[in-house]
């Protein structure tokens, strides 16, 4: 008998007799046509499902983390209990507080000329002191409650800012330059040199994460008799890189902000359509699953190494310990969604590969397939995610098929579905 021919009819492949008469088998070659225009239509179809199935799992994760202040205050507070993140944030605190009181000064005027000299000493130990105390405090849950409810303000307010809402509440924006309203832990500060016996006639301005910073630096100015600079306690934590066009810059943030707050559903509808729309299209349907399984499964490995090194390489960015510590700890935290969500796709991209196979009959070209594609991915992974490993890993992939076929050479294979 012979090979079959596939023609229409998605897993219900037509085979062609030799005996059947010459006018049943006319029609042959216009069906093997249209076959082969639908398969070049699937394999566009999938290779954009892919594509877009991708960006979806990242979407859906910016959604839930990303965008959500809650859960971003979750992962900051998280930061500020490691020890030496909140040794970084004490020493910060430390500084912009004795910037707003002249201890110098205090200190040359209680000491008797014979001690003027342990001035410097004294001074020292005043800020390690004060240092010591903002670390105990900061380790407060009380304290730590207060940092998440003024980081959790501070999202909100970017997300406002970003739909155009404009910003308020202990988070200014300013020629491209965001910066976070620090002056209620700066008042906890002022509160321990006063502890220490400097300073008890300092009538400390009261200081709260929704009060309104330039009108706490002045109160705080007029208590402490010294000139505050406008951007004092207020902690920078972003600074465009083109503050000229800090107008332009934020219209065009707002505009994608908006469109990816809108477009995560109709991504998820796009892929969900996509892929039917790629498995109904095929000649053969198990197949098209198969791949797309493939496909996914690689997709999903691909997003999960590089979110990993993103996550690895990320703290190398800062300069110290402290800020190694907090955008580890940030990073880390805001990660795992995605890479749970990666993973779960992964575990449904290889059940779809392993049930594909499973009704193909096992076949030995998907099972070479399957060892190719699983060679370019470790090799993507132990390699690290970058333009070298993505073209080494389909290289790879490539010889493996070759080979394989050269020492397995093709049996007649059953009717495909």
């Amino acid at each position: 008998m012979a090979e079959p021919s596939n023609l229409e009819g998605g897993d219900d492949d037509v085979t062609l007799d030799p005996d059947v008469p010459n006018d049943s088998a006319a029609p042959a070659e216009p069906a093997a046509s249209k076959g082969r225009v639908r398969g070049v239509i699937a394999a566009v179809l999938g290779v954009l499902a892919i594509l877009v199935l991708t960006v979806t799992a990242v979407a859906v994760w910016a959604t839930a983390t990303v965008f959500n202040s809650e859960k971003v205050a979750d992962i900051v507070g998280d930061a500020l209990a490691e020890p030496e993140v909140s040794t970084a944030l004490a020493d910060y605190l430390t500084t912009q507080v004795f910037n707003a009181v002249d201890v110098d000064s205090v200190l040359t005027q209680a000491l008797p000329d014979q001690l003027q000299r342990f001035e410097p000493i004294l001074a020292t130990g005043a800020r390690t002191a004060v240092e010591r105390g903002l670390t105990r405090v900061l380790s407060n849950p009380e304290v730590q409650n207060l940092m998440k409810t003024v980081v959790e303000r501070a999202h909100r307010r970017a997300m406002d800012l970003l739909e155009g809402d404009g910003l308020v509440d202990g988070i200014d924006v300013t020629d491209g330059t965001v910066t976070l309203n620090t002056l209620p832990l700066i008042g906890r500060g002022l509160e321990q040199i006063q502890r220490l016996g400097l300073f008890s006639d300092l009538q400390i301005p009261e200081l709260t994460a929704s009060g309104d910073p330039d009108e706490q630096i002045a109160a705080l100015s007029e208590a402490t008799g010294r000139d505050l600079p406008d951007d004092f306690g207020q902690l920078v934590v972003y600074r465009s890189d083109q503050l000229a066009d800090a107008q332009a810059t934020l219209a065009n943030a707002q505009r994608l902000f908006a469109f990816a707050k809108r477009a995560v559903w109709v991504l998820i509808a796009l892929s969900i359509v996509l892929v039917a729309a790629t498995i109904l299209v095929a000649r053969r349907r198990w197949r098209a699953t198969f791949l797309l399984g493939l496909g996914g499964l690689a997709a999903m490995v691909v997003v999960r190494s590089a979110t990993r090194r993103v996550v690895d390489d990320a703290p190398e960015l800062a300069a110290r310990p402290g800020g190694k510590a907090a955008i580890d700890s940030i990073l880390g935290g805001a990660s795992t969604g995605l890479l749970r969500l990666a993973g779960l796709l992964l575990i449904v991209a290889a059940a779809a590969v392993v049930v594909a196979m499973f009704r193909r009959g096992w076949r030995r070209d998907d099972l070479v397939l399957t060892a190719a594609v699983l060679v370019g991915i470790a090799i993507v992974v132990v390699a690290e995610v970058s333009i070298v490993s993505l073209v080494a890993g389909i290289v790879a992939g490539i010889v493996v098929v070759l080979a394989a076929r050269r020492m397995f050479p093709a049996t007649p294979a059953p009717s495909p579905v």
